[in-house]
């Protein structure tokens, strides 16, 4: 029985970091010669909610940070979302969830360690691994002290995933579908990506942040408007659980967040940037 899903706010932009032995290796490589490992912050707040919600204000910030590469044997990922909400009574909550990630080079294994505290409390903690059989056409996924879970031999982790993703917006596809595992389920999500045509970025959204280390301007390049919606898995014929939209820049760097929980919104500014440089683990 797959447990009762809560606020997803560890779900951050599938941000694409390294070159993977999948479907259309040239591409992914002309891709991954531009992307960038970086950390980046993202002021949050409420963009809207609806009376059923209870929600009236929300604060918090977002980090994400990508590290690694062939070189490292893979790629290493770190996310923490602090977040301090009003209710409509008045009566606040703080959350901090904290999600750690590695991803094989080749794809086909990832581990991950994800907790959760509630008003300074540690309330979950869970961590796993997950591990493909080609052979066999299967994903297992593993916890601690839980039976193993099987998944699709066609599930992709959140690097894959994004690679994925930004091949299909560099061939100028408009849909991507594919499942996505990332540790913040007890099993795959089917996602289905809108992917829009590459624009110029306002001035506003590329000049917020303040960039340091040496990468591209944001300034001088175009991104591509993304919107991703994650569905249950029980559930394809229903609205998705959650879905987030983005700008997606070419060296995988996101910006102009909108999280987007059906009741409530959060938007997210990305206000610090950091370039690592290249081959760093």
């Amino acid at each position: 029985m797959k447990k009762a899903r809560k606020m997803p706010i560890t779900r951050t932009i599938s941000i694409v970091v390294f070159l993977s032995a999948i479907a259309s290796v040239s591409t992914a490589a002309a891709i991954g010669a531009d992307l960038q490992m970086h950390r980046a912050v993202y002021d949050l707040s409420l963009g809207r909610s609806q009376p059923v919600s209870d929600v009236a204000g929300i604060e918090g910030r977002m980090v994400v940070e990508w590290r690694g590469g062939v070189a490292c044997g893979g790629y290493t990922s770190t996310q923490r979302v602090v977040t301090h909400v009003t209710g409509g009574d008045d009566a606040s909550v703080s959350n901090d969830v904290r999600l750690s990630t590695w991803e094989a080079a080749d794809g086909d294994e990832f581990r991950f360690t994800r907790t959760e505290y509630l008003n300074g409390q540690l309330i979950e903690t869970e961590s796993g691994f997950a591990r493909r059989d080609a052979a066999k056409g299967k994903t297992t996924v593993e916890r601690e002290g839980e039976a193993p879970i099987e998944m699709s031999g066609d599930v992709l982790f959140p690097v894959a995933h994004g690679l994925a993703l930004m091949a299909a917006a560099e061939a100028g596809k408009q849909i991507f579908t594919a499942p996505l595992f990332d540790g913040t389920e007890e099993t795959e999500n089917p996602t289905n990506a809108f992917i829009g045509k590459a624009l110029a970025v306002p001035r506003a959204v590329a000049e917020a942040a303040v960039v340091t280390g040496e990468g591209a301007r944001l300034a001088d390049m175009k991104a591509w408007p993304v919107r991703l919606s994650y569905f249950d898995g029980d559930n394809l014929e229903g609205l998705p659980d959650f879905e987030m939209g983005y700008l997606l820049f070419p060296n995988g760097v996101s910006a102009a967040l909108v999280l987007d929980y059906s009741d409530v919104e959060m938007v997210g500014e990305l206000t610090e940037l950091h370039y690592f440089e290249p081959g760093s683990c």
